[in-house]
């Protein structure tokens, strides 16, 4: 038994699982807040949490990112998860534009799945595609927000 069972036993308590929000219709949010145990916040930001923003790998969609993190501010955005708008290798755009992400917030790419498409319930093919998923799941808990170069954290805090 750990210190979570024995504070809180089994059932009654429930962990919140991460908070996904899209970026743009179709971005795939609900499909991953369903693979990785989130809540679905559709497209709409919450009023506190940080969350995980959901795009396709499309210029457009990379743009309206870059223009989330610009509205709601850096520090809301936990990570991007970039997820393939088709087989094969992004268009050199989106690449540029992920690259661009990259340097401001952790991204996480999700390569393309063809299981996935068209799904009612991704949870339905979740074994087929637990070792992708798992690299997602794996790469998201490795993600932390940047501190941005010149800034440097002491015990005191940066005021001087």
């Amino acid at each position: 038994m750990n210190a979570t069972e024995w504070l809180f036993p089994a059932g009654t308590f429930k962990v919140p699982g991460d908070v996904f929000v899209g970026v743009h219709p179709g971005a795939g949010t609900s499909t991953w807040a369903a693979l990785l145990n989130g809540a679905d916040h559709g497209l709409v930001m919450p009023e506190r949490e940080s969350v995980i923003a959901v795009c396709r790998a499309t210029p457009a969609a990379l743009n309206a990112t870059k223009t989330l993190i610009g509205t709601h501010g850096v520090d809301r955005i936990r990570a991007v998860l970039v997820v393939a708008d088709a087989p094969g290798h992004a268009l050199p755009a989106a690449t540029r534009g992920i690259k661009v992400l990259s340097s401001v917030v952790p991204v996480v790419e999700v390569p393309w799945m063809v299981k996935l498409r068209g799904l009612e319930d991704p949870t339905s093919v979740a074994t087929s595609i637990a070792k992708p998923v798992q690299k997602v799941r794996d790469r998201l808990a490795d993600a932390r927000v940047r501190v941005p170069r010149g800034i440097v954290e002491t015990e005191k805090g940066n005021d001087k």
